[in-house]
C-alpha cells in the first residue's frame, strides 16, 4: 500500500494546477515558464502578431528555432496585439485566471500598457507577478537594453572565462539568460508557497545584472579575498585539458590521495614520495614540470584506455565529448538525461529532460497562434466575440498569421 502511496505521489506532478500566464520573450522568462510548464503548471504564452524574437533566432521553420523549441515546450500559445483597442483588456481577462504573471517587457512599457504590477495588484491581490529585465527599474542602465551578450561583459564574467593568454572570452552558450531563467523558477516556487499560505501574490523583480552576480558569486568572492595577490588559476595541479594519443581529457587531482592515485595511473608512483610534489602547495609551485610530464605521458594512450585508468584510481576524469558524443554516452542514457520530442516540422529531436522533472514524454513547442481560438474558448469568450476580435486583428489564430505572412 505505501509503495503505490509513494508512485502515485510521483505521478503528480508538482504544479499541477497552477496556471501561469507567459507575457515575456526570448529567453530568461521564457525558460522560466517551460520550467514551471513541465513541472505541471498549466502555461500559456501570449505573443504579439511578429511573434516572440526567438522565434527568428538561430535560423529554422515554422518560427521554431532551438530557442524557442527548449524555452516553450507544452505551452499554449495566443496572439493577441496588446497595442489595438481591447488588446490589453483581453490580457486582463486571461491574468485574472492566472495564479502567475511573467513578463519581460523595458521598464516603462507595462506602465503604458496598463499591466504593470500597480495596476493589476489592486484587482488581483493573489496574483505573483514576474518582471525580468536587464537591469532593473532604477538606476543609470534602467532605459538600455540588457542582454546575455552585455551582461557577460559587464559582470566580469567574460575576464573571469579569459583564454591562456589573459584575453576576455564570452561564454559560448547564453549562460546569463538561463541562469536567470533558473533564479525565475525558484522565486516562482517560493512565491506560489507564500500565495499557497497567505492567499497573496507579490512582485518578483528578475535581473540578467543580479543573476549574473549570483551565479558567479564562488569566483567572485575568491577574486575579492585574494585581490593583489597575483592569484594563479587553477587553485589545484593538476587541472585541465590534456590530450591524449586519440581525442581530449579533462583530468584534476583535488587531494593529496586523487593525486597519489593519478601517479599509479601514469605509471610514476615515485611521485607519491617526491618532496616536490607532496602537498598542493608545492605542486602548484611546480605545476609547469608537471602538467607537462602528464601531458607526454597521456600521449602515448587513447582517451578510453586512460579515462578507464584513472577512474579505477578515483581520480577525477572525463572524455572532451561534443553533444552527439553526450547524447551516447552510457551514463547519460542510462539516467534519461535527453528525452525525444516530436516536433514538427521536424520530427523527433533531442531535449535535454528538466532535472528532477516526471519522465513523462516531452510535449512540442507551439506555432505562433496555434491555441488562440482554444484559449479565449477557456477564458470564456464567445465564438462571435472572438470573430470580432480577428476582424479587427486583435488576436490571431495561426492561420491569420500564414495568410498575413503570405501577403507580405
Amino acid at each position: 500500500m505505501m509503495a503505490a502511496g509513494i508512485d502515485a505521489v510521483k505521478d503528480e506532478p508538482p504544479l499541477a494546477g497552477i496556471k501561469v500566464l507567459d507575457l515575456s520573450q526570448g529567453i530568461a522568462g521564457p525558460y522560466a515558464a517551460a520550467i514551471l510548464g513541465m513541472q505541471g503548471a498549466q502555461v500559456t504564452k501570449v505573443e504579439p502578431p511578429e511573434g516572440d524574437w526567438s522565434r527568428l533566432m538561430g535560423g529554422g521553420r515554422q518560427g521554431l528555432t532551438a530557442l524557442s523549441i527548449v524555452c516553450n515546450p507544452g505551452k499554449q500559445s495566443i496572439c493577441v496585439d496588446a497595442r489595438k483597442p481591447g488588446g490589453t483588456e483581453l490580457l486582463v481577462r486571461l491574468a485574472r485566471d492566472a495564479d502567475v504573471l511573467i513578463e519581460s517587457f523595458r521598464p516603462g512599457v507595462v506602465e503604458r500598457l496598463g499591466l504593470d504590477y500597480a495596476t493589476l495588484a489592486g484587482q488581483l491581490p493573489r496574483l505573483l507577478y514576474v518582471s525580468v529585465t536587464g537591469f532593473g527599474d532604477s538606476g543609470p542602465y534602467r532605459d538600455l537594453p540588457g542582454a546575455d551578450s552585455v551582461v557577460q561583459a559587464l559582470s566580469g564574467m567574460m575576464v573571469m572565462n579569459r583564454d591562456a593568454a589573459g584575453e576576455p572570452r564570452r561564454i559560448g552558450m547564453l549562460a546569463v539568460d538561463v541562469a536567470t531563467g533558473l533564479y525565475a523558477a525558484q522565486g516562482v516556487t517560493a512565491g506560489l508557497l507564500k500565495q499557497a499560505r497567505t492567499g497573496r501574490g507579490g512582485f518578483l523583480p528578475i535581473t540578467l545584472l543580479h543573476s549574473a552576480a549570483a551565479f558567479q558569486g564562488i569566483p567572485m568572492l575568491d577574486a575579492a579575498m585574494h585581490a593583489g595577490a597575483g592569484r594563479k588559476m587553477p587553485v589545484t595541479v593538476p587541472s585541465g585539458t590534456f590530450r591524449t594519443r586519440d581525442g581530449l581529457i579533462n583530468l584534476t587531482a583535488l587531494r593529496d590521495k586523487m593525486f597519489h592515485g593519478l601517479a599509479r595511473a601514469l605509471g610514476q608512483p615515485e611521485w607519491v614520495d617526491d618532496p616536490r610534489y607532496r602537498t598542493n602547495a608545492d605542486r602548484l609551485a611546480n605545476a609547469d614540470e608537471i602538467n607537462a610530464a602528464i601531458q607526454a605521458r597521456l600521449l602515448q594512450d587513447g582517451s578510453d584506455e586512460w579515462v578507464a585508468r584513472f577512474r579505477e584510481q578515483d581520480v577525477l576524469c572525463a572524455p572532451v565529448l561534443d553533444y552527439a558524443g553526450f547524447m551516447a554516452d552510457p551514463q547519460a542514457r542510462a539516467q534519461n538525461v535527453f528525452a525525444e520530442i516530436e516536433q514538427g516540422p521536424y520530427g523527433k529531436l533531442p531535449v535535454a529532460r528538466l532535472p528532477g522533472a516526471p519522465r513523462a514524454a516531452l510535449p512540442p513547442a507551439p506555432v505562433l497562434g496555434e491555441h488562440t481560438e482554444q484559449v479565449l474558448a477557456s477564458a470564456g469568450v464567445p465564438a462571435d466575440r472572438v470573430a470580432e476580435l480577428r476582424a479587427a486583428g486583435v488576436v490571431y489564430t495561426h492561420a491569420d498569421i500564414s495568410a498575413r505572412q503570405g501577403k507580405g
